[in-house]
């Protein structure tokens, strides 16, 4: 938890500091006013943006807090946790040649890899990814997993020449965000998705495997989906193939989750289940205390997201918010101090121009002269500094 909550906070800090410490540096001397003002900003988002052991302290407990109230009764809390069941965990002697999909918001990742059980080392790995098209995206969702099918049946038309896949073999389908399940779910292998931002708009209450059983057969294709997980699980049963001792797996990415093992007792939501262990679903991406390092830019990207309020963790460590809290940060000091100049770029003003993988490609910048950090604001910004400098802040 502390080292999430540490990277998250510690990477918008550090990688705002750098790109600022370049554009500032030709300022200076030219106006102590606003070298001033420039540094009592950065210094406070440093501040609020601090991590502290007793801080970290203060946000486990209260994380332990939620997941036990989620627990015992989740009518008594906004952070749900949702119970999965782990009777299709691998157990490390599965064999064969294996197909996946990773949904996410506007791609999925076509994957096949080669099982050799007894804990060996997975073979044979192909990936492709697949760009949904727009039109799929605002369509049913039979359109859309008629889609994922098709490209689906190109992926494995290259492998079933010489390898062909095993009748009525399972496809393993995993969804880069929200899903919701319960004992209904498992019991008539429904899945009810809650959508964050992908817009299909006819999922909810939709027998999701259901659905894209049909569209495999419609192609041609002898697999069968038994359930929509969530992606985070499935990096779980990936580390369960290695070590029967996993009992836990965290998402860092665009987005944040987590799941780990819990015994079935401890969910009332495990109904008559003779299974001893559940795996429970954390979407702490939800969480939330007063505790956590929230600045004013959190804040403001909060206030004028499409959910405000909600999913504040991941808001605050999500690869997708960390470039929007950088340029939010630039933008105060464009206004206050004119580090862009008398004028702020226009591209500057429009909310997640700058992207983590930007932000990150500036951070990483050792030149003397800050090359690749001259290189990015050009190309995002349409403009940066006539000269760059290495200045340490």
């Amino acid at each position: 938890m502390r080292k999430e909550v540490i990277v998250g906070a510690s990477v918008a800090t550090v990688a705002t500091v750098v790109v600022a410490g370049v554009l500032l540096a030709r300022w200076k001397k030219r106006d102590e006013r606003r070298w001033r003002q420039t540094q009592r900003i950065l210094r406070r988002f440093a501040r609020d943006c601090a991590t502290p052991v007793p801080k970290l302290w203060h946000v486990a407990f209260d994380l332990v807090s939620d997941m036990q109230t989620s627990l015992s009764d989740q009518s008594q809390t906004d952070f749900v946790m949702l119970p999965s069941y782990t009777s299709s965990l691998p157990n490390g002697n599965e064999e064969g040649l294996y197909y996946g999909v990773n949904l996410r918001e506007d791609n999925f990742l076509l994957l096949s890899a080669r099982l050799r059980g007894k804990h060996e080392p997975i073979t044979d790995l192909q990936r492709e990814e697949v760009d949904i098209p727009t039109e799929v995206i605002s369509g049913s969702l039979k359109e859309l997993f008629d889609f994922i099918a098709l490209k689906l049946a190109v992926f494995i038309s290259t492998k079933t020449k010489t390898d062909p896949i095993a009748p009525k073999g399972k496809l393993g389908f995993t969804v880069s965000f929200p899903l919701l399940e319960g004992p209904a779910a498992a019991a008539t292998s429904k899945n009810v998705i809650r959508w964050k931002s992908f817009s299909v708009n006819d999922a909810v209450g939709k027998e999701l495997a259901h659905e894209v059983n049909e569209a495999l057969g419609k192609h041609g294709i002898d697999l069968r989906v038994s359930a929509l997980v969530d992606a985070t699980l499935g990096d779980l049963a990936g580390g369960r193939y290695y070590n029967r001792e996993s009992v836990a797996a965290v998402t860092l990415g665009l987005a944040t989750n987590a799941v780990y093992v819990e015994s079935a007792q401890l969910s009332p939501n495990a109904g008559e289940s003779k299974l001893g262990e559940m795996v429970i679903d954390m979407q702490w991406g939800n969480f939330n205390t007063p505790h956590l390092p929230i600045t004013e830019f959190d804040t403001a990207l909060d206030s004028e997201s499409s959910n405000p309020g909600c999913r504040m963790f991941e808001k605050l460590i999500g690869g997708i918010y960390l470039g929007e809290v950088v340029r939010r940060v630039l933008l105060k000091m464009a206004r206050e101090t004119a580090i862009f100049g008398e004028s702020v770029p226009a591209k500057l003003k429009t909310p997640y121009t700058l992207r983590s993988p930007d932000m990150a490609a500036m951070h990483q910048d050792t030149s003397e002269n800050r090359d690749a950090v001259h290189e990015k604001l050009l190309e995002v910004f349409g403009k940066s500094p006539d000269y760059i400098i290495l200045y340490d802040i």
